[in-house]
C-alpha cells in the first residue's frame, strides 16, 4: 500500500489524515473507504469468510467506485449513493455473465444491508434491482478412465494425496490446504474438514486415501506446522500451488483436456449420484449450505436418467408397437 493512501479496488483514495503534505481528504471519499475497509474487516474477522471471498468483495466494489468516480466525478457518502445510480451501474455490466453481474449486485446489497445495521442508512439502493436470470450450469466431470490415468501419473507422496483426497472426498482446492495435522484420523479412516464460512465437516476416507497420506506424512517436510500439507519449503500451500500441481500431473498422463481441481470434486458428487447415493448424503459430503447447488448433479446426469428410466420399459409393451396388434389379428 502505498504511504498516505487507502486501496479500495483498483480505487486508491486518500487516508483518512490526508498523509504526509496532502490536503485533508473530503468527507465524501473518507467516508465510502472507510465503510468499504469496516465492511471487509466484518466479513474476514466476524463472518469468518476466507480470503478469496473477502479478496472478491473488495474486487467488486472497488469497480462500483471507480464507477462512481467517473460518473460522478467524486465518490459521494453512502447515503447519496440512490437506486437510480445503482441500476444505472448495473446496466454497465450487461454483456458479462449473468451469474457475475449477479454477484457484483449482490455484493452491493449486502454492503448497503451492513451501513442499514449500523444504522448509517435508512433504505438499501441495491435491494431488489432486476438482475438477469444466470443460465443453469451443469458441473463438469471426468471420467474413470480420466481419474485412474492421473492417479497413475502421480509421481510423489503428494501428489497421489491431493488427488486421492479431491477425487475420493469430494474436497475443494482451499480446504486441501487448511487441513492440519490433527484433522486426520487415519486408524478411523475418517477426516475433519474445514470449509466455507467456517463450518466444519466429518468425511470418511477410503483406505487406499487413508494409505496415502500415511505415504506423504512419512514423505512432509520435517518443521513445526500445524497443516497437514506443506509446500517443498515447509509454508502452508497456497490455491496456485495446487493448481501447478495438476497442471503437472496431467501433462505426464497425456490429458490434453483442461482439468481443474474443482472438475475432481465434481467428479466425487457425480459418482455419487450415478450410483445411487440420496442427494442430502451428497450435499453433507460436500459441505454444501443449499440443497439446490447439490440438486445440480440431478440435473447434470444424463447417463443416470436414461439407465432409471430403462427401468419402466415394461409399461410400453413390446418394442415395436405393432406387434401385439398383428398378433390379435391373427
Amino acid at each position: 500500500m502505498t504511504t498516505g493512501s487507502a486501496i479500495v479496488g483498483r480505487v486508491r483514495l486518500p487516508a483518512p489524515d490526508g498523509g504526509p503534505g496532502q490536503a485533508r481528504p473530503t468527507e465524501s471519499a473518507h467516508g465510502l473507504a472507510a465503510k468499504i475497509e469496516q465492511f471487509l474487516e466484518y466479513q474476514r474477522s466476524y463472518r469468518s469468510h476466507s480470503p478469496l471471498t473477502v479478496s472478491t468483495y473488495r474486487c467488486d466494489l472497488g469497480q462500483f467506485c471507480n464507477w462512481l468516480s467517473s460518473r460522478l466525478g467524486h465518490l459521494p457518502e453512502p447515503n447519496a449513493i440512490t437506486r437510480e445510480l445503482v441500476m444505472q451501474y448495473a446496466v454497465t455490466l450487461s454483456g458479462r455473465a449473468a451469474a457475475t453481474v449477479c454477484r457484483k449486485v449482490t455484493v452491493l446489497s449486502v454492503f448497503f444491508g451492513f451501513l442499514m445495521d449500523l444504522g448509517e442508512l435508512n433504505t438499501n439502493p441495491a435491494r431488489r434491482i432486476p438482475l438477469p436470470k444466470p443460465a443453469g450450469r451443469i458441473p463438469n466431470a471426468i471420467s474413470e478412465e480420466e481419474a485412474q490415468r492421473l492417479i497413475c501419473a502421480a509421481s510423489s507422496p503428494f501428489e497421489r494425496a491431493m488427488l486421492l483426497l479431491m477425487l475420493t472426498a469430494g474436497l475443494r482446492r482451499s480446504e486441501v490446504g487448511a487441513i492440519r495435522l490433527e484433522d486426520a484420523n487415519l486408524e478411523n479412516q475418517a477426516l475433519l474438514v474445514r470449509g466455507k464460512g467456517a463450518k466444519q465437516r466429518m468425511v470418511p476416507l477410503m483406505p487406499q486415501t487413508a494409505e496415502a497420506i500415511r505415504g506423504y506424512l512419512a514423505a512432509r517436510p520435517n518443521v513445526d506446522q500445524p497443516y497437514l500439507f506443506l509446500s517443498p519449503q515447509g509454508q502452508r500451500l497456497a490455491n496456485d500451488y495446487l493448481n501447478r500441481t495438476l497442471r503437472r500431473i496431467l501433462a505426464r498422463a497425456g490429458l490434453a483436456k483442461r482439468i481443474t481441481p474443482h472438475m475432481l470434486r465434481h467428479t466425487f458428487a457425480t459418482h455419487l449420484v450415478r450410483n445411487g447415493v440420496d442427494v442430502r448424503t451428497v450435499q453433507e459430503l460436500l459441505g454444501h449450505a443449499d440443497l439446490e447447488t447439490t440438486a445440480n448433479y440431478l440435473h447434470s446426469d444424463t447417463r443416470a436418467k436414461q439407465t432409471a428410466v430403462s427401468f419402466i420399459a415394461t409399461l410400453t409393451g413390446p418394442a415395436n408397437p405393432g406387434a401385439h396388434l398383428t398378433a390379435s389379428i391373427k
